[in-house]
């Protein structure tokens, strides 16, 4: 009877991995990178200084095998398993090869999985919840949901979770947490597997049981690659090969991990007995600004150099030279791709290989479903947050009606309805725009690595963003409306506090647009606050209560247009003072007073403002909307290409 593995699906899994399997290589790599040049720094434009980050790096990962990146820090080790799973962007010399062939980034994705040092999730989802969401984006879109499900709640078994499954990603450890990120990177069965540090803050019996089932991977046929920092004696025995890396990204030894010590012993290399072969050695290839450092220096660089004439410098050569013989004559021009054309490459070289060329992605609208699903839930897991940003609306309303109740209608009492609505309108836009300011500051780095794994686009992301800001931005301000509707009189009756309730609906909807766009456009909400100073600056000098429409002239008088302050406060002076049809004229005015206005119109005209405008202050509210989300919409497309950190 054939049974499910909870790792590759069936028991035919080491029957399609008889072949040779998947071996990663990477030849001469040397990455640069870009930071600014102190030596000149113009106000205008600082000149870009190019620096090298790894310098020919070559080396290998074979299939059933555990390889282990190691060095001090700032050697470069989470930047060259960044590069070889081509998860990262920049200049890039050198050769990355699968069985001997290069491959594109799409398919490198596919056919991988990245387990990061710091795992970026939704926090507030459940073990279950966040590797039902991972298995629906990351799975094929033709399995059924019983064998999602099968898959998702046998590799929780595996990997030790189903007794925190139903736990929120933050209340975990720090080893359940990795648990949890290797078992999403597990759903694909990948035959690569990268990890960044996986041993990093935890403890050693943890740390211990995370590379012992990485181990057990290895055994059924993956490629599996680590950068580790210091591992621990009985962690280093784990792992099959090294690559050591030595501060300035060289290369100072690639080969078995049982050849180490004898190696750096004819190096003059010689760890104590009682020491950390591992930490030794890296404590021995740190260059320090101590006293010390041109003495270490030059211990680098005679390690480095003498590399490549060793024997085992030698075997990492032949090995690398045999994988591009043996891929075929004419490798040199072939390329793993997706692209059907190299079909029979793929299917003649490795059967498994073709399960991810043929691996299709859910389409653009379950992703948007989920999505939104995820970012609802995020929703409803903080109803504190919820609670308190709704009371503080709803007292604003109460602070705003408070001075204007049992207002009369009289000559005076003109410029206090105005001032409440011009109150009403401009406390609703910056509530809703400085709400949601923090939202892609907040959550970029989660976009970033999970539209770069090639989870989803960023389209279904923006929409499920804008549809879950909805609901929130309709009800709270129709509540709104009522309390200050009726606590301080106005006028209209039902109609009319339908009419008065659809300007401030809008005017929240467009801030909340604005505000998404802002928020797009920078990195911190510090830098959105300040940048939208001028901007709402502009738009309030334009809203028609402190300029004079009439005395504005023509090449300035259009920028009322772009302002949402401008189109929600004329619209709901429309409605309430095309209710009032008779002001009373005081027997004690004189020349020096405003003329009477005794009827509604007369008040609105006071402001530039003209009944007949309604229908298009709603209009350019809705006009605004789209304008501000089609310019965050873009400003975070342009965002999301930007390179990821890991």
């Amino acid at each position: 009877m054939e049974t499910f593995h909870p790792l590759f699906g069936d028991t035919n899994h080491k029957e399609s991995n008889s072949g040779r399997g998947l071996t990663l290589s990477w030849n001469n790599l040397s990455i640069y990178g870009k930071r600014k040049d102190p030596a000149c720094n113009n106000f205008w434009r600082s000149k870009q200084q190019k620096f090298k980050l790894l310098h020919k790096v070559s080396g290998i990962a074979e299939s059933g095998s555990l390889l282990a990146i190691m060095g001090p820090s700032g050697a470069g080790k989470t930047t060259l398993l960044a590069c070889i799973s081509q998860r990262i962007q920049g200049e890039i010399d050198g050769q990355i090869l699968l069985n001997g062939l290069e491959v594109e980034k799409s398919l490198m994705v596919k056919v991988s999985g990245f387990v990061p040092q710091h795992d970026l999730t939704v926090d507030t989802l459940t073990v279950l919840e966040h590797m039902t969401l991972m298995a629906r984006l990351k799975m094929d879109r033709g399995l059924g949901h019983l064998e999602r499900a099968r898959t998702v709640d046998a590799l929780l078994k595996e990997l030790g979770l189903l007794k925190c499954k139903n736990s929120v990603l933050n209340v975990l450890s720090g080893g359940e947490r990795k648990r949890v990120a290797l078992a999403v990177q597990l759903l694909t069965d990948p035959s690569l597997l990268f990890c960044d540090e996986p041993t990093t803050g935890l403890d050693s019996f943890s740390a211990i049981s995370v590379i012992e089932m990485l181990r057990t991977l290895a055994s059924y046929g993956k490629t599996i690659v680590c950068s580790i920092h210091q591992p621990a004696s009985g962690l280093f025995d784990l792992f099959d090969n090294i690559s050591l890396l030595v501060t300035g990204g060289e290369l100072a030894y690639h080969g078995p991990v049982s050849k180490v010590t004898d190696y750096f012993n004819k190096l003059d290399i010689v760890c104590p007995p009682s020491y950390n072969v591992a930490e030794y050695l890296v404590n021995q290839l740190a260059v320090t600004p101590n006293g010390d450092q041109p003495e270490r220096m030059a211990r680098v660089r005679r390690v480095c150099t003498a590399f490549p004439q060793s024997k085992a410098g030698h075997e990492l050569i032949n090995k690398l030279d045999n994988l591009i013989y043996n891929s075929g004559p004419a490798s040199s021009a072939q390329t793993w791709s997706t692209a059907s054309s190299f079909d029979t490459i793929v299917t003649d070289t490795h059967d498994e290989f073709i399960k991810f060329t043929r691996l299709k992605p859910p389409s653009q609208w379950i992703q948007f479903t989920w999505l939104l699903w995820r970012t609802q839930l995020d929703s409803l897991r903080k109803p504190q947050e919820t609670l308190l940003r709704f009371g503080f609306y709803m007292f604003i309303a109460l602070l705003i009606s408070t001075p204007y109740v049992g207002i009369q209608i009289d000559q005076y009492s003109v410029q206090n309805i105005q001032g409440l609505l011009y109150l009403v309108i401009v406390e609703t836009i910056f509530t809703y725009s400085y709400s949601v300011y923090n939202t892609f500051p907040h959550e970029m780095p989660i976009l970033l690595r999970e539209i770069n794994n090639g989870l989803y686009k960023p389209a279904p992301y923006y929409a499920s963003k804008i549809i879950c800001l909805l609901p929130r931005s309709i009800i709270e301000p129709l509540i709104y409306s009522a309390v200050i509707f009726w606590v301080v009189g106005l006028f209209g009756g039902l109609s009319g506090f339908i009419l008065f309730s659809i300007p401030i609906i809008l005017s929240a909807t467009t801030a909340t647009a604005y505000g998404c766009f802002i928020s797009s456009v920078f990195d911190s909400i510090a830098t959105a606050s300040l940048a939208s100073v001028p901007i709402e600056f502009v738009s309030l000098s334009y809203c028609g209560i402190f300029l004079n429409f009439y005395t504005l002239p023509f090449y300035t008088a259009w920028i009322k247009y772009l302002s949402m302050f401008y189109f929600g406060i004329e619209a709901v002076s429309i409605v309430q003072w095309s209710e009032i049809d008779k002001i009373a004229c005081s027997l004690n005015t004189t020349i020096t007073d405003f003329p009477c206005e005794h009827i509604g119109d007369i008040a609105l005209d006071r402001y530039g403002y003209s009944e007949s405008h309604f229908t298009l202050d709603i209009v350019g509210l809705i006009m605004i909307y789209f304008l501000a989300h089609a310019l965050g919409y873009y400003s975070f497309l342009k965002r999301s290409k930007r390179q990821p950190v890991y």
